[in-house]
């Protein structure tokens, strides 16, 4: 019994560890892209989409400039003020800096609102590709 025991430990720490590196090299491998990389093929414009929030369509409209995004309004004005429009206003900063969706977090208790928002950029950024 103490055999066994003793094999099941080994067992379970290999596993965690292997567990460990493929979940290392998985971060590693899927970090953000900087933003000038990742929009360097981007067509100049102003483009505008719009997604379903948690209580009205939420309008983002993104500048792009150079091949690069240089600009990112939200427009979550029929969300509630205190939740979704507080998540406009974080996620279009961070939309701005990143140039893309990518590592860019939902807002706790804006979870609706922050994926329409990602939909929305998603969709503009396609229409500039």
């Amino acid at each position: 019994m103490k055999n066994k025991m003793t094999r099941n430990v080994i067992l379970m720490a290999v596993v965690t560890v292997i567990m460990a590196v493929a979940l290392s090299l998985y971060i590693q491998n899927t970090g953000t892209v900087p933003a000038a990389d990742n929009a360097a093929s981007l067509t100049d414009g102003t483009y505008t989409s719009s997604a379903q929030g948690c209580l009205s369509d939420v309008t983002v409209k993104v500048t792009v400039t150079g091949g690069r995004v240089t600009g990112v309004e939200i427009d979550a004005s029929g969300e509630t003020p205190e939740l979704g429009g507080t998540a406009a206003e974080a996620l279009a900063a961070a939309l701005l800096k990143t140039g893309s969706t990518a590592g860019v977090d939902a807002v706790s208790g804006s979870t609706m609102t922050s994926q329409a928002i990602f939909t929305a950029m998603d969709d503009c950024l396609r229409q500039a590709q």
